[in-house]
């Protein structure tokens, strides 16, 4: 008689965790504090931790950077090599990288699964198709992403992940029916909806810019009170308390208004990714039935268009000056650094949309009869 066993099912050692490869903006941790290349490896580092490490961690896995890996070996093999065997890859797409893009790209055409996620006016738009984690950078969205994250993992654990060309997100893949057949999910936007919902929503990007612009205004005018106080403090050779004090009150001055063009600058920012598709159908429908011929509702749309364009344009080259201004600020005094990082986030999120806004007015000014009239008074919005 043997004297071995049957192994009970409670006995078997557990299945191993599932791999996972993170991909993503790195930046640079030994570069200097307050540099571009320094901030992107903090800010990257802080959606790793608190979104994509903390969600993995609940399903015993064991996320892996690009930055970390060890093995011997040329770390461009390495990457590609995880990238096409890896169970999961998890794709920080903010900022549009063109390195995460092309890595993301491999790993779709792999047929392999990949879950995005992204920080919320900062997508890049060839791939906000694509279902995506949307994330702001405070507390409580971190938090959410972190639990939407853990959600989708816990799916692909239980039921296994399926190639995900076409959706952007691990989820199990769906039991082929109508929906696929007509390549969209059921509350996906039809092409008359898009442009009705862009239409309606025009007004209020233009209002997110005005906003911007106010915040913009205040942040000047407190600038400009208290230049005379900082330089009566410098010509009476005043202490560096005496200074603090007076950097103090700029920047309580200052927090309220850059805290405001920070979130205008992302409602606009977000405004324009929801409908941006929409603007373009409807310039596509333009194009394809309007032979030219335009009634007076299709080119006071088009002249909106024009005119959110040139206002990004005007707000964008403020904020790029303020930015600039306070890359010194941030210098002088730490209690500076929370409104002119506000400034500065806003200064990124408006550049990151300012080339899409650029493609709109082209097309816009291209339909037009004359480019270079006026826009109508006669049509007044409801």
């Amino acid at each position: 008689m043997s004297a071995g066993r049957d192994t009970t099912p409670e006995e078997r050692p557990p299945a191993p965790a599932p791999s996972c490869f993170v991909i993503g903006p790195i930046g640079d941790k030994h570069a200097e504090h307050g540099t571009p290349e320094r901030r992107l490896y903090e800010e990257s580092m802080r959606v790793y931790e608190e979104i994509i490490v903390a969600a993995c961690r609940e399903h015993h896995m064991t996320p892996v950077r690009a930055d970390t890996l060890t093995d011997t070996g040329e770390i461009t093999e390495q990457v590609y090599r995880r990238l096409q065997q890896d169970d999961i890859v998890i794709a920080d797409v903010s900022g549009g990288n063109p390195n995460v893009t092309l890595e993301l790209g491999y790993r779709l055409g792999c047929k392999r699964s990949a879950i995005l996620i992204g920080e919320n006016g900062n997508l890049p738009f060839n791939i906000r198709q694509l279902r995506t984690i949307r994330f702001r950078r405070s507390e409580v969205s971190l938090h959410e992403a972190r639990d939407q994250l853990s959600r989708v993992l816990a799916a692909g654990v239980a039921q296994g992940f399926g190639p995900v060309a076409d959706l952007g997100a691990a989820t199990p893949l769906p039991v082929p029916g109508a929906d696929e057949a007509i390549g969209e999910e059921p509350d996906a936007p039809g092409l008359v909806d898009r442009m009705a919902q862009a239409e309606e929503q025009m007004d209020a990007v233009l209002v997110d810019i005005e906003a911007m612009g106010d915040a913009l205004h205040q942040i000047a005018a407190v600038v400009y009170e208290s230049t005379p106080q900082m330089d009566a403090v410098t010509a009476a050779k005043g202490s560096t308390s005496a200074r603090l004090v007076v950097v103090g009150n700029l920047a309580r001055k200052m927090a309220a208004p850059a805290t405001a063009l920070r979130a205008h600058s992302e409602a606009f920012a977000e405004r324009m990714a929801d409908i941006e598709a929409g603007i373009h159908a409807a310039f596509d429908m333009a194009e394809s039935h309007l032979g030219g011929e335009l009634d007076a509702d299709n080119e006071h749309f088009l002249h909106q268009i024009i005119d959110m364009a040139e206002s990004t344009r005007a707000a964008a080259t403020e904020v790029t000056e303020f930015g600039a201004m306070m890359k010194t600020f941030i210098g002088y005094s730490r209690v500076l650094r929370g409104p002119g990082g506000d400034i500065l986030a806003a200064m990124r999120v408006v550049a990151s949309v300012l080339t899409r806004v650029d493609s709109l007015e082209a097309r816009a000014r291209a339909l037009l009869p004359d480019p270079s009239t006026p826009p109508r008074t006669t049509h007044q919005p409801a």
